[in-house]
Formats: C-alpha cells, structure tokens, sequence
C-alpha cells in the first residue's frame, strides 16, 4: 500500500495554525532523536573506539622502540666487551684488576677496589661484573699505562667510566676513578647447585 502524500497535505491544512506549529515542534524532536540515536551517537562511539586504538598502537609503538633501543645498547656492549665465548667462565675480574693496577701505578697508589656484580635487565642470560678503581696521585704517563694494560692487556676489558681529576696541590699528579666491567654468562641455577655440592 503506497503513502498517499497528497492526504497527509489536505490533513495538515486543515489544522489550526497551533496544532500546525506543534506537529512542527513534534516533527523537528524527532528528527533530532533520530538523528543522535543512529548518526551522531554511533559517530562519537566510533571516534571513542577509533581514539582508544590508536592510544593502543601508540604505546605498543614506543614499547617496540625502548626494546629496540635496549637491543641496540645490549649491541654496542657486547661489541664493546669483545667476544663473550672466548671469556673464561672462572675468570676473576678483580684479582686480574690487582695485579694489572699495581703493575702499572704501584699498589700505594690505590685508594680502593671494590668488585661489583649486576644482571642484565634486557639480557638476562648475561650478568655485567664490575672493579671501580679509585687511584690517587697518579701521573698522567701511569693512567695511561694502566689504560694500556688494561684494554689491550691479556684479557682485553671494557672501561665503562673514567673520570681523571687534577690535584690542586699539585699539577703534575691526578686522582682517578674508574670503572672496569666484562660480560659474562650468568650461572645457571643448577650450575650453582653443583658448585655448591662441590664446595
């Protein structure tokens, strides 16, 4: 049955220009109902779920990139500390350090060794060991002697930091700290066992 347009016409003229007004008010909330329901609130619901997806892929990007960066870091230090297979698993850091710093500016000279050992966060297969060397005064041709012996010594090392201080007192003499590290495989718990089994 097709809508007789030209019936709802005579209808409307022969309402008072009151009811008139009010079918007008009536027709125009409708249209505005109808226009929020399915136009203006499936907009904004799509726009909430659209704005919360790329919130999602924002930060899964900047995940993907601090990993990236950790990756890259983990890179350099492994280029940095030099072939990790060829280290000897029993190899002692600060023993080594010892004799190569008293070797090099003479054991008065040595204020402290201390040994330290942390895991690698982002590699947690690798474990970093530390000496800080804090030496007092040294003169220039001693620190580079023991940044000689050092880096291109028996067991080739990384310094991590160096900071070279002038004495006040005396300019020709210099306090140093620094920092020697090498990578190495971390034991495995059942490596660990079996050492303490041992011992």
């Amino acid at each position: 049955m097709r809508f007789d347009w030209n019936l709802l016409a005579r209808y409307i003229d022969r309402l008072a220009p009151r009811e008139k007004l009010l079918l007008l008010v009536a027709a125009a909330v409708t249209v505005l109902i109808l226009g929020y329901s399915f136009v203006w609130d499936p907009l904004q619901a799509g726009a909430a779920q659209l704005s919360r997806r790329i919130s999602l892929r924002e930060r899964e990007l900047e995940e993907i990139l601090r990993q990236r960066e950790q990756y890259l870091e983990l890179l350099r230090q492994l280029e940095a500390y030099g072939d990790i297979s060829e280290m000897d698993p029993n190899f002692n850091l600060l023993g080594y350090l010892q004799g190569v710093v008293t070797a090099a500016v003479s054991r008065e000279k040595i204020t402290s060794l201390n040994p330290t050992t942390r895991p690698k966060a982002e590699a947690p297969e690798f474990v970093e060991e530390m000496v800080e060397i804090k030496l007092a005064g040294v003169s220039l041709p001693q620190i580079v002697d023991l940044l000689h012996r050092v880096e291109k010594g028996e067991h080739p090392l990384h310094f991590s930091r160096v900071s070279i201080k002038k004495r006040v007192n005396d300019p020709y003499s210099f306090d140093v700290q620094a920092t020697v590290a090498v990578l190495k495989h971390a034991e495995k718990p059942a490596e660990k066992a079996v050492s303490r089994g041992e011992s």
